[in-house]
């Protein structure tokens, strides 16, 4: 029996917090900073959004019928997401994710009751190519989630995330700066805000090399452009190292006391190279998630 009630958990996805970065990088560079921490959602990141967006969608329009499994490519948040949302609402769910993905992942996914298949950690993209070759076997028996090509993605943020960074800076925010891995926070940010202020800048970040420590974030290559990227969208692009990005990471955890993800410090690591022409202005950064799926990763290599 699928359940479509918002009583309860799935009740608490979105409107989360909008934090004051205050000893990050306003000191030097004069800039306001805060944070959307989108740790805040029940199953620790911002893939609740696109999920709920997406499972209640199809259902509603009978694409999605209670009998299939919902079936996606993920590097590890959306996969989690699922397992939520799947328990919650009836939901057989099967994630496919490369096998160089952090432990953290395949156990929280595994716990909250998805199936869970490791795909080459040599090809960045063997998991989409895996789930795409499944479904175009069996159509009727999966339903593909898709949140590379599926426009529920963007449209997840462009009516929260967007909406809420509005009314939380009251309308003063300048730009904002986001992690590249599907690019639907990407690109639902740039027309949610652009509908209320033309001129906002929409910074994305993305890792330095297409093989990366900073896991869920993507190096757009020829080889794969999500479907729903649209690079005329995006002001700037800024390229992190693995090594910028963990250590702002840490950083946040011993400065600030936010316990994030590597992404996270990865959107620091970005504004700070670009601090300079931000000076007096109003910037909010995405937080995508909790720092809890990491702990087998460089990120707590000194501990």
């Amino acid at each position: 029996m699928v359940s479509t009630h918002r009583d309860g958990v799935l009740a608490a996805i979105g409107n989360t917090p909008l934090w004051r970065l205050g000893a990050t990088l306003e000191s030097e560079a004069q800039v306001s900073l805060w944070a959307k921490w989108e740790g805040g959602n029940p199953s620790g990141s911002l893939k609740d959004r696109v999920v709920q967006k997406i499972v209640c969608d199809a259902l509603a329009t009978g694409a999605l019928h209670p009998d299939a499994t919902v079936v996606e490519a993920s590097s590890g948040n959306t996969g989690i997401a699922m397992g939520l949302i799947g328990q919650l609402m009836g939901l057989r769910m099967r994630v496919y994710m490369p096998e160089s993905k952090s432990l953290e992942r395949r156990r929280l996914m595994k716990y909250m009751g998805v199936e869970l298949v490791l795909t080459s950690g040599d090809d960045p993209n063997s998991h989409i190519k895996a789930v795409e070759a499944l479904v175009a076997a069996e159509p009727k028996k999966y339903f593909y989630l898709n949140q590379n090509g599926c426009a529920g993605n963007t449209e997840a943020h462009a009516l929260g995330t967007a909406a809420e960074i509005w009314t939380q800076t009251q309308g003063k925010v300048d730009a904002v700066v986001a992690a590249l891995g599907t690019s639907g926070t990407l690109m639902g940010l740039a027309i949610g805000l652009r509908e209320r202020n033309p001129g906002i800048e929409i910074i994305g970040v993305e890792p330095e090399k297409p093989k990366s420590k900073i896991e869920g974030l993507l190096h757009v290559s020829p080889e794969y452009v999500p479907p729903i990227y649209d690079r005329s969208l995006v002001t700037e692009t800024v390229y992190v190292d693995d090594e910028s990005a963990v250590r702002e990471a840490r950083a946040l955890a011993r400065r600030e006391g936010i316990f994030c993800g590597i992404s996270s410090g990865a959107t620091v690591a970005a504004a700070r190279k670009l601090a300079p022409r931000w000076r007096g202005k109003c910037v909010v950064l995405v937080f995508a998630d909790r720092g809890d799926r990491y702990l087998s990763t460089d990120l707590f290599a000194d501990v």
